[in-house]
């Protein structure tokens, strides 16, 4: 089953949406300084899918503040214990993906939402796309469903633009999916806006038989993207409502 991850890029209020020339209201791209653990990853290759990577009217999304707070979702307190049980298991899956990516990029994961950079939600994403009716038979065309996707929302502190990635997985799948569609969209997350044409990589578009994880590809792709300018953590000047 071919899986079609849906990538969004919602921006929040936060942002001059009803300015003709948004970019001029935006901050200058900027050029961080490479973190010093993308600069001493050990790769034996230098092969990477940069050129699939599509930038953002803000620039590349990087982080620049790490280790990256991430929250995953906790359940609530008054479930069965069959749901409980069903909901610990998606939460050991978003832990074994995390690790994953911890090997190469400093994260956190933390308790509170609203001061992660990166949320995860045990929820299916909504239906992309509109229902429409064939013509010729007369049924119904569904909208695929994803199993998993991620959004960008973006927010001002003290004036300066800032982003978080919203990332939504069902829970219907088994444990190794899981696991990879959580380490894919956590790829996305951390800045690879776009999908490797290469079945072996984390960030190819679609699910195969034999289930990827992080390549060398993938690491070196992330690492170019953070040579990449970006306007994340400029300062917004003449900012109106």
């Amino acid at each position: 089953m071919v899986l079609m991850v849906v990538i969004t890029g919602n921006k929040s209020s936060a942002l001059p949406r009803h300015q003709n020339n948004l970019e001029d209201k935006l901050p200058p791209l900027i050029n961080y300084s490479l973190p010093s653990f993308l600069v001493n990853l050990p790769l034996a290759t230098e092969d990477n899918y940069f050129e699939e990577i599509t930038p953002h009217q803000v620039g590349y999304l990087i982080w620049r503040d790490f280790p990256v707070k991430v929250y995953l979702e906790s359940p609530a307190p008054d479930l069965p214990v069959s749901s409980l049980q069903a909901f610990q298991r998606w939460q050991k899956a978003g832990r074994r993906a995390l690790d994953l990516w911890n090997k190469y990029v400093p994260l956190q994961e933390i308790n509170n939402a609203e001061e992660a950079d990166i949320i995860i939600y045990r929820q299916a994403p909504l239906p992309q796309g509109k229902i429409t009716r064939n013509p010729e038979t007369g049924l119904l065309n569904l909208p695929r469903i994803a199993a998993a996707t991620t959004t960008i929302k973006f927010y001002l502190r003290d004036n300066h633009l800032h982003h978080r990635m919203i990332i939504h997985v069902s829970p219907h799948q088994a444990d190794d999916y899981l696991v990879s569609n959580i380490s894919h969209e956590m790829g996305h997350a951390l800045g690879i806006w776009g999908h490797s044409p290469n079945p072996d990589d984390i960030m190819y578009y679609a699910h195969t038989a034999n289930i990827p994880t992080i390549s060398p590809r993938d690491l070196n792709t992330l690492r170019k993207i953070y040579h990449q300018s970006t306007r994340l953590g400029g300062k917004i000047m003449n900012y109106e409502l």
